[in-house]
């Protein structure tokens, strides 16, 4: 089965090279002994050859805009996890090994290495889902069907037809001996067995529509055999009537066409139904409606069954994320109460920690009651609270163990540039460190048994890949090799990772500087600053960047003599959160302070014209970069803005979740000032240097309202400046040639005007 995938803008040595080249070249499939045995061989025979043969330079391909923005991605689809089947001990993952930008599907059996890779052609399934015992649940033609011994035979047999309709089915989920999917919007479920279904099917949802939507959020079904209740589920039900609509006008066919979006909060309902056994072949629901002890609207971001289903475990925030709370509903007598609580006076932010019960009695969850992303314990009654892993650093995500009472977790707990994974125990013992190769990790996922972790390791200049981490003999071993040999044959530039104090309040920022191949320290370079978006994402790392086309035009932009500065600005993740809430009622003072004082850093440094830097960046970067234009053009000569937010009053409309809780409720608080303090398009009369503004038409996330209105304030105000529009294009680019058409007027803006 094979997946396409376009590309997106976003997207956690020479030895290693060689290896993975050999690899690939012979597709072999190699024990862990036998991996390390070729690559000490390969160690020598290179060692030997940089004796006998005069040294040359491996990466041999120019480096070009049209190479980088090239059709086929030279940075292919990267590999991710989808099932582990401890029965068979085996895995199945997507991954692209031909390097065509097409994912195929792969199993491999994790204790031998035998990979096996399924042929793109026959009826694959839409979608799959492989369960404990080796069978297949798939949909093939919009159809649901059980696949047997599916882990054995490799095929998805149409043993069993569940579905039987003209629509399409889609989604499916098993809990238990239930097959549960997607129609119309709508959930259904029957109950069957490995021979044939036993019930009828039983419509869980019937309202699905452009305003009703629903979402499974929990289930619980470790029922007795006696018992005439056999499966809960709890759903949240979204009612998106009070949203508004937005528009975006569509100029490329004959006629102006005009799409629309919903936009704003959704009214929500929590449902628990409970499914019971009505008669031989047939199934009954009942359904409760779930309401909060109090008249606040909550986010309700994950819920959870207790092991023995008597409760159900809400872990919830305010719609500003300022407050979050934990309840405990009783599905006896169906009762509700707050079992925990925490404020913040600016707002959360949350990670990859699910929150979820260790035993039968205590909950793990994350927060930032320290300061930090750390976890966190609590028994179901409210009492108990402790901390069970963290310190000053962050936690992004963890795999837990319930058999062995063993937590897995990501963190940068040496350095905030570099994350590694550790363990810890439900007395919350000292962290073990249990992987030290230099770069991120993510994705963590642990077989049922507990032995091992799968996860997804990159580094600087090497797109993440597969890993798997034996945990008794703590030794990791790479899955997969699909960096294509297109990225390969770059020497694609290293950053020098520095350090220096803001000049305001001596904060320590963390930023990469890209310096030519052949740097000269006695020259001052010219300076481009790179400011990168979302505002809380961390960019200044060991990983590979989400920002894969910066990183790669970093390399470009040194070959033509720039140097570059990227920058984790004040608001940036894997810092505290005191380091992201600085930013507070203050949007753009502090990011563009932490760039001002690094650009006096490197001039202190004597390696910059401080009189030649540039600043260029997307989205909220492009928001950094006007900001940075429009207030310190005595810093920065010229900048580039991308698709960048011009005014925090129109973002308001478009996402709620991320602005509320920075800057307020324009519906609710008196905090329009605070809005256009923030805005770049109130500073606009401060432009003194080039700027080039650049975005898609289409752009569904900073809407062109942006960019229309900041064109006309500047052309009121009588300003020098230049505009790009892309009339295909959303907030993330799609098509090759408008990446390639953007960076090639970025290039030779800066040339323009920084040389």
């Amino acid at each position: 089965m094979a997946i396409s995938i376009t590309r997106s803008a976003k997207e956690k040595k020479l030895k290693n090279c060689i290896i993975d080249k050999v690899l690939d070249l012979n597709k072999v499939t190699l024990s862990v002994n036998t991996l390390l045995l070729l690559s000490k061989a390969i160690q020598l025979a290179v060692a030997l050859l940089f004796f006998i043969l005069p040294v040359t330079n491996t990466f041999s391909q120019e480096l070009t805009f049209d190479y980088i923005f090239q059709d086929t991605n030279i940075i292919n689809p990267r590999p991710s996890l989808k099932f582990i089947n401890t029965a068979s001990s085996k895995i199945y993952y997507y991954a692209d090994d031909d390097f065509d930008g097409t994912l195929s599907t792969f199993d491999q059996n994790y204790i031998t290495g035998e990979t096996y890779k399924y042929s793109d052609t026959g009826d694959s399934p839409s979608e799959y889902v492989i369960l404990p015992n080796g069978n297949a649940l798939s949909v093939i033609k919009g159809e649901v069907y059980l696949s047997r011994n599916f882990t054995t035979s490799r095929e998805f047999s149409r043993d069993l037809q569940l579905t039987f309709t003209d629509e399409y089915e889609y989604s499916p989920e098993v809990i238990g001996n239930f097959a549960i999917y997607r129609r119309s919007g709508n959930y259904y479920m029957v109950r069957y067995d490995s021979l044939k279904s036993l019930t009828k099917e039983i419509p869980l949802t019937n309202d699905e529509s452009d305003s009703i939507s629903y979402q499974l959020i929990s289930y619980y079904y470790n029922f007795p055999d006696t018992s005439k209740t056999v499966l809960r589920l709890a759903f949240a039900r979204y009612d998106n009537s009070s949203k508004h609509d937005v528009i975006f006008p569509d100029y490329n066919d004959i006629y102006v066409k005009v799409g629309k979006q919903k936009r704003g909060y959704s009214k929500v309902k929590l449902l628990e139904m409970e499914i019971r056994i009505a008669g031989k072949d047939s199934l009954a629901r009942i359904v409760n409606e779930i309401t909060y002890p109090d008249s606040i609207r909550y986010s309700t971001n994950s819920a959870i069954y207790s092991p023995d289903g008597e409760e159900l475990i809400f872990d919830v925030e305010t719609l500003n994320r300022k407050t979050r709370k934990i309840f405990s509903y009783n599905i006896t007598n169906k009762g509700i109460e707050e079992i925990y609580t925490e404020s913040d006076s600016a707002w959360y932010e949350r990670h990859n920690n699910s929150t979820r019960f260790v035993n039968d009695d205590e909950i793990l969850f994350e927060s930032e009651v320290s300061g930090y992303n750390n976890l966190y314990c609590i028994k179901k009654d409210g009492s108990g609270f402790r901390k069970l892993a963290g310190g000053e650093y962050t936690i992004t995500e963890s795999a837990f163990d319930r058999k062995n009472g063993i937590i897995y977790f990501a963190a940068n707990k040496e350095h905030p540039y570099e994350y590694f994974i550790y363990k810890t125990d439900l007395s919350g013992s000292p962290p073990v460190q249990l992987t030290s190769d230099s770069g991120d990790v993510e994705e963590l996922r642990l077989s049922d048994d507990g032995k091992y972790l799968f996860y997804q390791q990159s580094y600087i200049n090497k797109p993440d890949e597969l890993y798997q981490l034996d945990l008794e003999s703590v030794t990791s071993r790479r899955i997969t090799f699909t960096i294509s040999p297109k990225f390969s044959e770059i020497n694609w530039r290293i950053p020098e990772l520095i350090t220096f104090q803001n000049e305001e309040d001596a904060q320590t920022i963390y930023a990469f500087v890209y310096k030519p191949k052949d740097y000269d320290p006695k020259k001052k370079y010219p300076l481009i600053c790179f400011a990168h978006g979302a505002g809380y994402l961390q960019n200044v790392t060991y990983g590979f960047s989400p920002y894969r086309d910066n990183f790669m035009t970093n390399t470009f932009l040194t070959d033509q003599g720039f140097i570059v500065l990227d920058v984790d600005y004040r608001g940036s993740m894997g810092y505290g959160r005191d380091f992201r809430t600085k930013t507070y009622e203050n949007m753009g003072y502090w990011e563009v302070s932490d760039y001002i004082s690094g650009v006096n850093y490197l001039s202190s440094q004597g390696i910059i014209n401080k009189n030649k830097v540039g600043i260029y960046g997307g989205s909220y970067g492009g928001f950094i970069t006007l900001m940075a234009m429009f207030q310190h053009g005595e810093v920065f000569k010229c900048g580039v803005a991308l698709r960048a937010v011009a005014s925090w009053l129109n973002y308001y409309r478009s996402n709620k979740w991320f602005i509320v809780p920075r800057l307020g409720d324009l519906d609710k608080d008196d905090v329009e000032d605070i809005y256009k303090n923030s805005s770049p398009v109130t500073y606009a009369a401060g432009l003194s240097g080039p700027l080039l503004l650049t975005h898609g038409m289409l752009d569904d996330n900073v809407f062109f309202q942006d960019m229309v209105q900041l064109t006309q304030k500047l052309i009121d105000l009588k300003k020098d400046f230049e505009v790009m529009i892309y009339p295909k294009e959303n907030h993330s680019f799609y098509k090759q040639t408008s990446w390639l058409d953007q960076y090639k007027r970025i290039w030779k803006f800066f040339e323009k005007n920084l040389k």
